[in-house]
């Protein structure tokens, strides 16, 4: 059983909805998770964590805020992370998502963690029609 710790930012409930998503997939292949503001997540949940998913909203081409605060956090206590721990991320966007999922791809080389899977991209208005995706992506990372 996996230890998932899921980390969103939400200004409209819509990445929110994905990553709740995504704990149910994760609750129903078994991994234990835990879902998080991004703004409450610090180093040491995610270094007892064996897998990270970000969600996050895109603004203005690149990640919301609160996402590029909690990965600052994270650089500041790299130290304390494991390396090979699972990471995977969803994307919710209203423009082109290209720099934000590029970043998301690259991430885990920054830390030493391990893709799971590419990065979720979700057009905001299509978060409805995209659930089932980000359920997937539970199942993937619960059972890991």
């Amino acid at each position: 059983m996996s230890s998932v710790l899921i980390a969103y930012h939400s200004f409209t409930g819509k990445t929110k909805t994905l990553a709740e998503a995504v704990a149910e997939g994760a609750r129903g292949a078994g991994g234990e998770v835990r879902l998080s503001a991004a703004q409450d997540v610090t180093v040491e949940a995610v270094a007892t964590a064996d897998v990270l998913v970000l969600a996050t909203p895109q603004t203005f081409g690149t990640p919301a805020g609160e996402t590029k605060k909690l990965l600052e956090r994270l650089w500041i206590g790299k130290d304390q992370l494991s390396q090979g721990k699972g990471f995977a991320s969803v994307v919710c966007h209203s423009s082109e998502p290209a720099a934000t999922s590029g970043l998301f791809a690259e991430l885990p080389g920054y830390f030493g963690f391990v893709a799971v899977r590419e990065p979720l991209v979700i057009a905001a208005d299509e978060v409805d029609a995209h659930r089932e995706a980000a359920r997937e992506l539970g199942v993937a990372v619960g059972s890991r």
